[in-house]
């Protein structure tokens, strides 16, 4: 940010008159380093304590200087704190240096490239469901937005490696890419797998190319914004019974009903019994529509009544949030 320039420069330029100061002191005057120091803070601060050593024409003439060169430095950051202080970019900085800190605590989070309208959705998405999230964007209305809401956001691009890395990605969980344009989209995930080889990362492909560029380069998985909405405009013309049950599983009704995902733990209730022992319709309520075994990764629609939880197993299951927290109580 231009304010953090600012105030470096300022510090630097502090350092450099003090040390200028002190060795130019200890030459003239021929002082050691504590009363070289006395003398350029009594001279860049004008106060006049009272001088030591001998002075002469050189010496006179360089605090001379040292006191042009401090009021200069002192006038241009008074201006510059009083500016930031009227309009409020003090606060941002203090805002800024709290977010940093929440940022490098994180772990296990994920990370959302780009602030466009499908970002967006994303962010409400897991606002929603409690997840730490960090947003990168260059666009400073956004930024300025997410920063007063209270979500933590980095300015900078996504396509370069220190903004990842300030991001957290060594630590991240997952990666969505939704930046406006295909190139920045390829070059953030290509990027971002070099950094981290475990991460999961999804990207938004804008053709069909762009999705095998991206799978190519690193992207675990594509989806196209305008297939999708493309696919679900037909779909609700050809079988509108169907997209109004997805409707409401997908929580756009007004019934509350939900897909979620719970695990099989070690130890819990579930580990190595049976679907049919389990009971899960009987004691929660759910619906089970498919198990993702653990071993072998595959998805089983409609589980048999006889299948035997494994410890890492996923459940995908449908049913109100009360319920659906009730089967995470008894995986744990």
């Amino acid at each position: 940010m231009e304010e953090k320039k600012k105030l470096k420069f300022i510090f630097i330029a502090f350092i450099l008159l003090i040390s200028f100061g002190i060795l130019g002191y200890m030459y003239l005057l021929d002082l050691n380093f504590v009363d070289a120091l006395y003398m350029t803070v009594i001279t860049v601060s004008t106060v006049g304590y009272g001088e030591v050593g001998i002075s002469n024409n050189q010496s006179e003439l360089f605090s001379v200087l040292m006191i042009f060169l401090g009021v200069g430095i002192v006038g241009y950051a008074f201006t510059t704190f009083v500016a930031m202080l009227v309009e409020g970019k003090l606060v941002d900085l203090w805002k800024g240096s709290k977010m940093d800190r929440k940022i490098s605590a994180l772990n296990n989070h994920y990370i959302i490239c780009g602030s466009g309208e499908i970002a967006e959705v994303i962010i409400d998405k897991f606002l929603e469901n409690n997840l730490d999230f960090v947003v990168i964007t260059d666009k400073t209305r956004d930024l300025d937005e997410y920063s007063h809401d209270n979500i933590l956001v980095i300015e900078g691009q996504s396509t370069e490696e220190s903004v990842l890395e300030h991001a957290g990605i060594n630590k991240a969980k997952g990666l969505i890419a939704t930046l406006n344009t295909e190139v920045d989209n390829i070059v953030t995930v290509l990027t971002a797998r070099n950094i981290n080889r475990e991460l999961y990362i999804i990207a938004n492909a804008l053709s069909k190319a762009g999705s095998k560029k991206l799978l190519k380069v690193g992207a675990n998985k594509t989806l196209s914004a305008a297939e999708i909405s493309g696919n679900r405009m037909a779909s609700l013309m050809i079988k509108p019974n169907i997209i109004s049950f997805l409707d409401v599983v997908t929580r756009i009704g007004d019934v509350e009903l939900d897909l979620e995902e719970v695990g099989v733990n070690k130890g819990s209730y579930l580990e190595s019994i049976s679907l049919v022992e389990a009971q899960i319709p009987n004691k929660t309520g759910l619906i089970v529509l498919a198990i993702k075994e653990n071993s072998s990764g595959q998805m089983i629609f409609n589980p048999p009544v006889d299948y035997i939880f494994k410890i890492g197993d996923i459940l995908i299951v449908l049913g109100k949030e009360e319920q659906i927290e009730k089967l995470k109580y008894l995986s744990e």
